[in-house]
């Protein structure tokens, strides 16, 4: 396991960063998880996620975390999926549009052109910030570890421990909630864990190559 996190100007120290919690999915997944939309059950260990439209079958957790955090889960998309292994932090509910408010969401394969990525969602449904690359490709079938976090505003996704993106929010949300979505997909996903993060300023610099 990586003892650390090394971010522009930031660097988490794992072994400072007490789990909060950590879970493994069982028949006790509904005191901590609420179906919000699309279909969910617990089945075999994992947490299974389902819609066919084009919308997002969304669980959210009943426990909210703030400031700075870190979720991590392994996850796969059942094939034939392919796309959108997504999940979400620091997230509000929007009763009146049954869906997700002001909050984050991550994700692999997916915004329709095979991206990885995180975005900003604000409480009308709009999108006000985001970062994506289609650098990293996910393989379908494969189970792959996710650990997405945020300190203040600043965000990153790593993929069994390679950084995929960072993006900073001049607006930090916080706190909120977190969960998943299986945006026109099928999810699987077991071994979830949330940690507080403590992190140090990290004085970056380059020494001569040549």
């Amino acid at each position: 396991m990586m003892s650390e996190i090394h971010l522009w100007g930031k660097k988490v120290l794992l072994d400072k960063s007490p789990v909060v919690f950590s879970y493994q999915p069982g028949d006790d997944w509904l005191e901590h998880w609420e179906p919000k939309t699309g279909q969910w059950k617990c089945e075999d260990g994992y947490l299974i996620g389902a819609e066919r439209e084009s919308t997002a079958a969304l669980l959210i957790s009943k426990r909210e975390y703030g400031d700075a955090m870190m979720l991590s889960f392994t996850v796969q998309a059942i094939p034939p999926a392919t796309r959108d292994l997504n999940a979400f932090y620091f997230a509000k509910w929007n009763d009146e549009r049954n869906f997700l408010g002001e909050s984050y969401v991550c994700g692999l394969n997916g915004w329709y052109e095979h991206r990885s990525g995180i975005e900003r969602d604000e409480q009308d449904g709009s999108v006000s910030l985001y970062t994506s690359t289609a650098l990293y490709q996910y393989k379908t079938g494969d189970f792959v570890r996710i650990d997405v976090g945020c300190i203040n505003g600043h965000s990153f996704m790593m993929v069994d421990g390679q950084m995929v993106t960072e993006l900073q929010d001049p607006r930090p949300i916080t706190p909120g909630k977190v969960g998943f979505s299986a945006y026109c997909t099928q999810l699987k996903i077991k071994d979830i864990e949330v940690r507080e993060l403590y992190w140090e300023p990290f004085e970056q610099s380059y020494t001569p190559e040549f």
